[in-house]
């Protein structure tokens, strides 16, 4: 499906990754998070990965730029964000399931603490979009049960919009069509009252519901059928550590164990 609108053909606003715990508690079973370390590890120390977010943000800051120059609509503007992955690092909960703690108990445990740190060059763009008059939602798949520590956790790092309307949790249902994972009833919701002009994210599905299915060719068809976008409208940043990309690679299913999942692995490796 090619998208020939960005705003006019499907209601969007931004993202955010994403339903974390959906996504992980899904294809990933219990005592195979050592495949992680080499995420996490590249994660947390390798300056590419600093780099890359601060790539995408500044080309942020000129699609904003270019997006307000151009604008001729009534409603104001806003930008949609991704939350895990995309403005908050949760790479330490990540290193807690290297060490084999509870996935799911683990998480809400770790979003409860409301500390993780600001990504790089996340802050500063949500603040340049304030002072530029253009509101952020963060949408994410969180639950409604971790609504509150979520929105402390962003006031906690500095970030504007860090308000219970600006927040937009998974259980929020406007225009829900049953998959509460999807983003793009909540995505309709901004665009009720807002002009979406930019949506970032680590995830595909934090911009369009043409990338929810990765069945076919594991979703790359969709991506290229809209690749003018990357870079322009869609701004999308690095998440080696979980996302919907592992499904695929595990067949959808969520009981294998670890030489199942590595065998499954290196079979769609390609060597030319």
């Amino acid at each position: 499906m090619k998208i020939k609108s960005l705003i006019n053909t499907f209601p969007i606003v931004l993202l955010l990754a994403s339903c974390h715990p959906s996504q992980k508690a899904a294809v990933i079973p219990a005592g195979s998070h050592d495949k992680l370390l080499m995420a996490v590890a590249w994660f947390q120390n390798a300056p590419e990965m600093t780099a890359l977010y601060y790539q995408g943000f500044n080309l942020a800051h000129e699609r904003l730029d270019e997006a307000i120059a151009n604008n001729n609509q009534f409603k104001p503007l806003a930008v949609v964000v991704d939350i895990d992955e995309t403005m908050l690092d949760n790479s330490p909960f990540e290193v807690t399931l290297i060490n084999n703690d509870d996935f799911q108990q683990g998480w809400y445990n770790w979003t409860a603490k409301a500390t993780a740190r600001a990504l790089p060059g996340a802050l500063e763009f949500a603040k340049y979009a304030e002072s530029r008059q253009v509101h952020i939602f963060y949408i994410t798949n969180r639950d409604n049960n971790e609504h509150a520590a979520t929105v402390q956790n962003l006031k906690n790092e500095g970030f504007p919009f860090a308000t219970d309307d600006h927040v937009l949790t998974k259980s929020d249902l406007s225009y829900s069509s049953g998959n509460t994972s999807s983003k793009v009833s909540r995505r309709a919701k901004v665009s009720e009252n807002h002009e979406i002009v930019l949506l970032i994210g680590d995830n595909l599905n934090d911009f369009s519901e043409v990338f929810e299915d990765r069945k076919i060719n594991n979703g790359k068809d969709a991506v290229e059928q809209n690749r003018e976008l990357f870079g322009k409208k869609f701004i999308i940043l690095p998440n080696p550590m979980y996302g919907a990309w592992e499904k695929p690679l595990y067949d959808y299913r969520n009981d294998l164990n670890n030489e199942e999942q590595t065998r499954l692995l290196k079979s769609k490796l390609r060597t030319e």
